[in-house]
C-alpha cells in the first residue's frame, strides 16, 4: 500500500476519522454490497482491494491505533478535525470561500448545505438548489412557536416513511421518520451517517436538509438525529410540529 493510500484510509471507507467501529463496519458493508464494489457484484477488483486493505486496518483496534500514530508522526493526524482544518487553512490560504465545509454554516458560506453549490441571490419558500434539487428555505426559528402560520402542536409528527439521501453516496435509502420538531428530527436508517455530515430527508409531507448530530446502532439499522437546516412543506393540511427539540 502506497503512502498516499495510507493517508486516506478513512476517505476510502467514506467515514470520519473519529468514526466508531460500528460505523466503519457498516460503511464497509455498504460499499461492498449495497454499492456493489465487490468484484463478484461487478465492482472493480483494484478498488475492492483498496477497500479491503483499509477495512483490515481500521477494523482492528491495535492496527488502527498504530495507523493513527503514524499519521500523527507525519503531521497528518486525521483524528483531529480542528487541527486538520487549521492545516488546510494554512496550506490553502486562497481556497474557495466555502472553506468551513460544515453544513450548519451554509448561510454564512452562501452554499447549499447538501451539495455546496452557491445560493441564488434571493431564496423563497419554494427555492431549490439547481445542483441537487434540495430545498433552500431556512427552517422556521424556534421562537416563532408555529410553522408557516399553523398553530403550535405539543406533539411531534407521527412516524412515517421517508427517503434518505446522503451526499457523495449513490442511490436513495428507505428510512422511517420517528419524530420531527421545528429544530430537528430522528429517523431510523439502513445506513450510518457521520456526525456533522449533511443528509436530505424526503417524505410525503416535507422535504428538508439536516446536519447529523448523532448516529447510533438500533437493531438492524441506525438511529440518526439531525438538526434541521432547510425545510419545504409539501402538504400543509394537518402538518404540525413541536417547538421542543
Amino acid at each position: 500500500m502506497s503512502q498516499e493510500e495510507r493517508r486516506n484510509l478513512y476517505r476510502i471507507l467514506h467515514v470520519q476519522p473519529e468514526a466508531p467501529l460500528e460505523v466503519i463496519r457498516a460503511s464497509y458493508r455498504t460499499l461492498m454490497s449495497t454499492l456493489r464494489a465487490h468484484p463478484d457484484l461487478g465492482g472493480d477488483p483494484e478498488a475492492a482491494a483498496r477497500i479491503n486493505a483499509a477495512y483490515a486496518i481500521l477494523a482492528d483496534p491495535a492496527r488502527r491505533r498504530a495507523y493513527d500514530l503514524s499519521l500523527q508522526a507525519s503531521g497528518q493526524q486525521a483524528a483531529a478535525p480542528a487541527a486538520a482544518k487549521a492545516a488546510r487553512a494554512t496550506a490553502e490560504p486562497a481556497a474557495a470561500p466555502l472553506a468551513s465545509h460544515d453544513p450548519a454554516a451554509w448561510l454564512a458560506d452562501r452554499a447549499c448545505p447538501f451539495c455546496r453549490r452557491g445560493l441564488p441571490a434571493m431564496v423563497q419558500p419554494d427555492t431549490r438548489c439547481t445542483g441537487c434539487d434540495s430545498p433552500l428555505f431556512r427552517r422556521p426559528a424556534f421562537e416563532r412557536g408555529e410553522l408557516f402560520g399553523r398553530r403550535r402542536s405539543p406533539s411531534n409528527a407521527r412516524p412515517l416513511g421517508a427517503t434518505l439521501r446522503l451526499p457523495g453516496v449513490a442511490g436513495d435509502h428507505a428510512a422511517r421518520l420517528r419524530d420531527i420538531s421545528l429544530g430537528g428530527l430522528a429517523l431510523v436508517s439502513p445506513v450510518p451517517a457521520a456526525p456533522r455530515s449533511a443528509l436530505r430527508v424526503m417524505t410525503s409531507s416535507f422535504d428538508g436538509v439536516a446536519v447529523v448530530v448523532g448516529c447510533q446502532r438500533q437493531g438492524e439499522g441506525w438511529l440518526l438525529h439531525g438538526e434541521l437546516l432547510t425545510l419545504q412543506l409539501l402538504r400543509t393540511q394537518g402538518v404540525y410540529m413541536s417547538t421542543k427539540v
